[in-house]
């Protein structure tokens, strides 16, 4: 008999549910109304799909329709701690090797050229802007700087599509990657930018006051994953197309953040990697 054990919080405008049956606990999603099933179809599918060398996802064991018409697919439970959240407590000389790791995990080897990457990301350029507040200095800057940038080398490959700290979950049973979302453009170089969003931007800090220790671990996580970046072939340029990608990221969230404290924050991220993209050019 299936027995609600508690209601989670959900993301995207989908309901989490934890349940048991016959014995088995499960965490069931659901797309929260009609109109988001075709997008949680397609996180659905590149669940099932995405394979990290030494990074997991929860394993899925059913999916359907519900009653009220709703996509939904029961997985796996993680009984574990976000990133997030262990950095507050993770040991200083363990991050790099963790960043290491995640790095390491990436789907690089797969990654290809794509002759549409300009076009899409100039669409979303372009849909963006009409959303926007082109009379904020910040937000002006910055599509100027986005509409000088060619984003045909953005190599394409399997993604989580947010990669942020609060959806990395460690675990006894290992490092789990939940929540995938689709993307309108699929590249290992956009989990990286969402992991940037968070080490350096503070992203999932936002609401909190962040104290010495924790700022120091995210510092030391965003310099070990800036090296890993720096020592590929063309690190440069990757590390300055992942910035571009990370600026573009700042902007999409803009037309969803209505509160002050929000705007605020995204005023200073957008000052902060435009600096960063700027200091990078100077070199």
């Amino acid at each position: 008999m299936l027995e609600l054990i508690k209601t989670l919080s959900g993301h995207s405008g989908c309901n989490l549910n934890l349940y048991r049956d016959c014995g088995k606990i499960f965490l069931r999603k659901d797309a929260g109304n009609p109109n988001y099933n075709r997008r949680l179809k397609k996180q659905f599918i590149k669940q099932q799909h995405f394979d990290l060398t030494m990074i997991k996802t929860p394993q899925i064991f059913n999916y359907g329709i519900n009653k009220e018409g709703l996509f939904y697919f029961d997985m796996e439970y993680i009984n574990g701690m976000a990133l997030s959240e262990y950095m507050n407590q993770i040991k200083i000389k363990e991050i790099v090797d963790l960043i290491d790791l995640l790095f390491a995990s990436l789907p690089i080897n797969q990654a290809v050229i794509s002759d549409k990457a300009q076009h899409i990301f100039q669409n979303k350029f372009n849909e963006l802007s009409g959303k926007l507040d082109n009379q904020n200095q910040g937000i002006a800057e910055a599509l100027q700087i986005l509409k000088n940038y060619d984003f045909s080398l953005v190599p394409y490959s399997p993604c989580c599509g947010d990669l942020t700290l609060e959806n990395i979950i460690v675990s006894s049973k290992g490092i789990y990657v939940i929540d995938l979302l689709d993307s309108f453009y699929n590249s290992w170089m956009i989990d990286v930018a969402k992991l940037l969003q968070d080490v350096e931007l503070k992203w999932s800090y936002r609401k909190q006051k962040t104290d010495f220790g924790l700022n120091l671990r995210l510092a030391t996580a965003k310099q070990a994953l800036t090296e890993n970046i720096l020592s590929m072939k063309n690190g440069y340029n990757n590390l300055l197309m992942i910035y571009h990608i990370l600026l573009l990221n700042v902007l999409r969230i803009y037309p969803y953040s209505k509160d002050s404290e929000t705007l605020s924050f995204l005023n200073n991220a957008l000052e902060t990697v435009m600096t960063d993209i700027k200091e990078m050019k100077e070199k």
